[in-house]
This record gives structure tokens, sequence and C-alpha cells, in this order.
């Protein structure tokens, strides 16, 4: 799945969107450049909101959440590694396999974990690759020289 950035600040945000206790509000500018697209590694959908996790321009060594309205959808192919956990909570995750496994490997990612990294790395490689490959269901595909 590819998505477009079409806006980078709070200001472009709806209101369920903002949360002053976890510095999301209109004076919020993302680590975005408008006009770039970028691959989602993984996305969820809690309280009526969705939240692309992509590299985005500070990226270091793991994707972060970033708020689905400053984006545009370009190529909506669903990656083949996904798979999707809906919790008891309500809170619906779209993701790869090992990112289920264990209920700590994001927080594990983040801490900068060498076995979480690694396995980042290796999806994020899969992911990008996949990502690159021509949309043969769009209306204009690209042509392919065999």
């Amino acid at each position: 799945m590819k998505i477009r950035c079409i806006a980078n600040t709070g200001k472009d945000l709806p209101e369920n969107y903002l949360d002053p206790a976890v510095y999301l509000t209109k004076d919020t500018e993302f680590q975005l450049t408008v006009g770039k697209e970028y691959t989602v590694y993984s996305f969820k959908v809690w309280q009526e909101t969705v939240w692309y996790y992509i590299c985005d321009d500070a990226y270091l060594y793991y994707p972060q959440q970033n708020p689905a309205p400053l984006f545009e959808v370009v190529d909506s192919r669903v990656s083949q590694y996904w798979q999707v956990k809906i919790a008891a909570t309500g809170l619906l995750r779209v993701a790869f396999v090992q990112w289920f496994a264990d209920p700590y490997f994001y927080d594990k990612l983040t801490d900068q974990e060498e076995t979480e990294v690694a396995i980042f790395e290796q999806m994020k490689e899969l992911m990008d690759i996949e990502a690159e490959l021509p949309n043969l269901n769009s209306p204009h595909p690209e042509v392919i020289a065999i």
C-alpha cells in the first residue's frame, strides 16, 4: 500500500484526531513532505481514526504512526505479508505476522531491541520491493519489459 502526503500539520486534521495530552494539536508539524509517497508497513483503526505506520522524514529504524487524513491512497494493494487482528478493545490492526507474535513487538522495536529491529528491517525491505511492483489492476498499468 502506498500513500501520498497531502498535508503535514495538525490544522489539517479533523478534531477527533487532536489530543493535546499526547501533543497532537493544531500547531503540530509532522515529519512529512507534501507530495512525497510513503509505503505503509502497518495501520490501525481506533475510535473512528485511522493511523498509518510509515517511515516518515525523521526515520531512524522504526515506522511512526501518522494520521490518515494527511494522505491520499495512491496504491491500495494490500501487502501479502499483512494479517488482521481485532482486539477486545475494538482496535483493528493490520500488520506483518511478527508484529502480532509478541504483544510488545512495537515497544521493543522503538526501544531498539536488536531482534525486533532486524525483523522490521527485513519486513521493510520485502514490503518496499512489493510496493514498487507495477499495479497491473490500475486503469493504466505500467509496461513491463520481459
